[in-house]
């Protein structure tokens, strides 16, 4: 091959680079689903990460810069959920309501997601974009929780009465927990599916 049709071929393979990794290792030979239609798990769960994101609840991002401003306090409050509510000037009772209809809205929605996975687990096989949405979809509900705490904790800063903040969130903890499980559960039957594949070839 002559050297410009090297060259060709290196920009066409360019943006494959740039996907998102999945727990599960999947080799080259694996499935590749950029034309495949969604499934309803993967297009419900785009839906509930967006509308954490856009809440200010979320940002569905784990860089090891966030991480780092986090530990060291540099963090930036612009866009946070408390500070959209007005956690740190609006009346405690006010807030409080607003964090738990939200919250309860949060619980609700990683439950459905999490009984349309069961469901996919004994109808059929995940595929590669079921899981990692999954996956997606609860590191934005852990992040969720998160929000919901610091809010719950700017309002005891000014109430007279302390909310029990771990007792606040244990709805949306519940779930959570289920959702780990089912999410370990995804990832184990998709690496099965690919070691029988490989193996079967």
């Amino acid at each position: 091959m002559s050297r410009p049709l090297v060259l060709v071929a290196l920009i066409a393979l360019g943006p494959l680079a740039g996907c998102a990794t999945v727990s599960v290792y999947e080799p080259v030979e694996a499935e590749i689903s950029l034309t495949e239609d969604q499934s309803a798990l993967r297009k419900a769960a785009e839906v509930y990460c967006r509308e954490a994101r856009e809440k200010g609840l979320a940002t569905g991002e784990a860089s090891l810069t966030a991480l780092a401003d986090m530990l060291t306090g540099k963090e930036s409050s612009d866009g946070a959920y408390w500070k959209r509510i007005g956690a740190d000037r609006s009346a405690p009772s006010t807030v409080v309501s607003r964090v738990r209809a939200d919250m309860s809205a949060s619980a609700k929605g990683l439950s459905e997601l999490e009984t349309m996975a069961r469901s996919l687990l004994s109808s059929s096989k995940p595929t590669r974009s079921d899981v990692s949405e999954f996956e997606r979809a609860l590191i934005h509900a852990r992040q969720a929780r998160d929000s919901y705490s610091d809010a719950l904790a700017q309002v005891n800063k000014r109430s007279d009465r302390e909310y029990q903040i771990m007792l606040e969130l244990t709805p949306l903890d519940s779930v959570l927990s289920k959702a780990r499980n089912t999410a370990d559960e995804l990832a184990s039957v998709r690496a099965q599916d690919l070691t029988a594949g490989i193996a079967a070839s």
